[in-house]
């Protein structure tokens, strides 16, 4: 019990910091957030604002706008600790690197995927998606942002020191399947079909990816330290 709840205060300690240092920096939570919602405008703006036409691009529009959103904070996951020696502290404090992981790809998608989900419901209105597909919406990018952070997370170990483009080079590949299974929930719901073998394909991708993707993100640091 005791080894759990050290634990436990290690992932809210790495959690309230990491979260802490972004809303002093107001940019890290709202650019991602404002990008999103400028693509989003832009959209009924360059292909003009026919109700059906709209709501036919929009599972690919707002999948595509919150995958590139998400991208915008993944250097910071691990560059800026690893510039100010952080990292290197936290490496050698002795404690589940497995935590750290996790917590940072948690308060990064705190930071970046959740404010996305609010912002989803206001794109319904510029493109003209029907109410009742708010809530597959927000479901499947509930998963999808989540899965999009432990990406990051893992491009961001990958290329700790580097630059932040790398990172998303080597992201965007790897979440096309995460891309294709958001849009085909979205149009399924859009046409009145069945959606949920989808989103429970999403989310065993999400059960499997918490632990791989995890593990993985705490090879690529160790190997990046040796």
């Amino acid at each position: 019990m005791n080894k759990r709840n050290t634990l436990f205060s290690w992932f809210k300690l790495i959690l309230k910091r990491d979260l802490a240092l972004s809303f002093k920096k107001i940019a890290t939570f709202l650019i991602p957030l404002v990008f999103f919602l400028i693509v989003i405008s832009l959209f009924p703006l360059a292909l003009g604002t026919e109700n059906s036409f709209l709501s036919s691009l929009s599972p690919g529009v707002i999948w595509v706008a919150a995958l590139l959103a998400s991208l915008l904070a993944v250097e910071r996951i691990f560059n800026e600790d690893f510039r100010d020696g952080t990292l290197d502290h936290f490496l050698l404090s002795g404690e589940p690197i497995f935590i750290l992981v996790f917590a940072k790809v948690f308060a990064h998608w705190l930071v970046t995927g959740a404010p996305l989900l609010l912002a989803s419901i206001i794109s319904t209105f510029f493109l003209f998606l029907p109410g009742g597909l708010v809530l597959p919406l927000l479901v499947s990018l509930l998963i999808g942002t989540l899965l999009l952070s432990l990406l990051g997370a893992f491009g961001s170990a990958l290329t700790i020191g580097k630059t932040a483009i790398l990172s998303a080079v080597i992201v965007l590949p790897l979440s096309i399947p995460i891309l294709i299974l958001g849009v085909a929930i979205i149009t399924s719901a859009i046409n009145n079909q069945d959606y949920l073998s989808y989103l429970y394909f999403l989310g065993a991708m999400l059960a499997v990816g918490i632990p791989g993707l995890c593990l993985a993100t705490v090879e690529a640091i160790s190997i990046n330290y040796d």
